[in-house]
Order: C-alpha cells, then sequence, then structure tokens
C-alpha cells in the first residue's frame, strides 16, 4: 500500500499522524520533492517503486510531497512528526524527518539516511528492512553501494615520433639525435618544406609556435557567489537545527501570501523571490550534517 500526501494540503499534518497511527505493520515514512517539472508522481519513483514490488506486501509507504509551491511553504509535516516521536531528543527528531523512518504499530524502529541515488538508497532500506521482518531476504553484499572494485593497470603510453626512433628505442640513438632549439628543431637541421610553399619561404607548420603567439582564451565569467544561509535565516553561525527549524518557520510565515495580497504586484513578485530565497537557505542547511 501506497500513500501521498502533499505539502499544499491543509491536513497534512493531522493525515500524516493518522497514517502512523493506524498503521499496524511495517510502515515507511519519507519526503520527496514534487516540482511542477516532475511528471511521474512520487509513488513511481525509485525507490519507492521497487519496493512496493518486491516488498508491498509486508510494507507500507507514505510519502509526503513537497511541491515548492507557497500555499504549503510554511508547514512541516515530517518535522512535525519527528518532534512528536522523539520529544527529548532533537537529533533523533531531525534525523526522522529528513530520512527513510521505519515503523511499526506507530514507534519508531529506526531511520535510514538518503545516500543520494535511488539505487544506494534502496540497497541500505532492503539491509534494514531485513533485520526487522523475516519476510525480507538481505541485499546482495557484494553489489553494496560504495564497494571498488580493482582498478585495472595502466597501460603503457603511446610512443610518438618517427618510425625509426621507436625500432631504434636505444639510449645510444636517443643520445645522437641533435639537440632541440627554438621552434622544436636541430639549429643545424633544415626544417622540411611544406607541400606547395614558396622555396623563399621556409616554415614548419608542425612545431610549436614560440612563447606569446597562442592564443589565449578570455577568462571565464566568474559565477555569482550563493548567499549565506545563515546570513539569510537571520541565525547564529552553528544554531542548533531545531532552533534553526523554528527561525526558519518565523521567518517564512512573514512572506505568507496572505500578507501580501492587498498590495500591489510587484510587492507579491518580492515576496516569491524572498520565499524562494528563504527556502533554498534552509535546503543548504538541512545537507549539512546535524
Amino acid at each position: 500500500m501506497q500513500a501521498v500526501l502533499y505539502f499544499s494540503d491543509k491536513q497534512v499534518r493531522e493525515k500524516l499522524f493518522a497514517f502512523v497511527d493506524a498503521a499496524p505493520g511495517l510502515l515507511l515514512v519519507a519526503g520527496v520533492r514534487h516540482g511542477a517539472a516532475m511528471t511521474r508522481p512520487p509513488q513511481a519513483r525509485e525507490p519507492f517503486a521497487a519496493l512496493e514490488d518486491l516488498f508491498g506486501d509486508v510494507l507500507a509507504q507514505v510519502l509526503v510531497a513537497d511541491e515548492g509551491t507557497t500555499e504549503g511553504m510554511w508547514r512541516d509535516p515530517l518535522g512535525d512528526l519527528g518532534d512528536r516521536l522523539y520529544p527529548e531528543d532533537k537529533k533523533s527528531a531531525y534525523a526522522a524527518s529528513t530520512g527513510y523512518l521505519l515503523l511499526k504499530g506507530g514507534q519508531p524502529l529506526t531511520v535510514v539516511r538518503k545516500q543520494g541515488g535511488p539505487a544506494a538508497d534502496q540497497w541500505f532500506l532492503q539491509e534494514a528492512l531485513s533485520r526487522l521482518s523475516p519476510g525480507i531476504p538481505p541485499p546482495d553484499p557484494e553489489k553494496r553501494p560504495g564497494t571498488r572494485r580493482p582498478e585495472r593497470a595502466p597501460r603503457a603510453p603511446p610512443r610518438y615520433g618517427p618510425a625509426s626512433d621507436r625500432e631504434a628505442g636505444s639510449a645510444s640513438a636517443r643520445d645522437e639525435t641533435p639537440p632541440r632549439s627554438g621552434w622544436g628543431r636541430a639549429r643545424d637541421e633544415a626544417p622540411p618544406r611544406s607541400r606547395g610553399a614558396s622555396p623563399d619561404f621556409d616554415f614548419d607548420f608542425d612545431a610549436t609556435p614560440p612563447r606569446g603567439r597562442r592564443s589565449v582564451p578570455p577568462p571565464a565569467e566568474a559565477e555569482p557567489e550563493a548567499k549565506d544561509p545563515w546570513v539569510v535565516l537571520g541565525i547564529a553561525r552553528g544554531t542548533p537545527k531545531d532552533e534553526a527549524r523554528k527561525a526558519f518557520r518565523a521567518l517564512i510565515a512573514q512572506y505568507h501570501p496572505d500578507k501580501v495580497a492587498h498590495l500591489a504586484p510587484e510587492f507579491h513578485a518580492l515576496a516569491e523571490r524572498k520565499t524562494r530565497e528563504i527556502l533554498d537557505a534552509w535546503e543548504a542547511l538541512e545537507r549539512d550534517p546535524p
């Protein structure tokens, strides 16, 4: 069984709590991003689709989707659930709101940290589920993410130059080669004329041009520096995540659409830009280890 809740739903917090309290067996709760450009619904994306196909008979899923719209920007149902499950442990509450939370009978069992890729997430989720249910086999240890195979021995670099030099290959032959200078030829060695060149113009087109003749590409434009998320949220660097979340909620509520509904359209655009800036800052802090 799979259920999807959306931040834009005013009752998303109450519905999430009801699912957690009513699920008798194993339950997976996770948050996902669901922007307008994402065509597939959250339950059809990985690793959720694979878990439903493989273990849907023993595992239920509740996915809480953040559409990134102004309607649900001030809501944090997963954070509220983490605070409810771990009222005295802020670190565990934060982990539960940002990772894959596994519960049974309304009680948290473990949290699987998101690895950054669906395949890796599925492997670690199956490993955790195999310890919680005898009906779920452990994953293949040979496919554990992060296991590197032995690298192949590097190939010998190709040898360039005339065929006579390659065939000789001896130190004496290399020692007899006249030293290169200037444009890459011996001073007393006449460079070959190119086909069709004038007898009065002797130039080696294959030689390396002298210093200062190469074309220098223009310097790349520097990318604008990202704003410091701590400064955007108006909190001191290193503030605990639970206090940072409260500051984020209070700040995002100031730019709620209802607060600027009576103002001119330019204020609406300003509120949206500020809201996106605050959301980006909070996402940057969420990516940092707690």
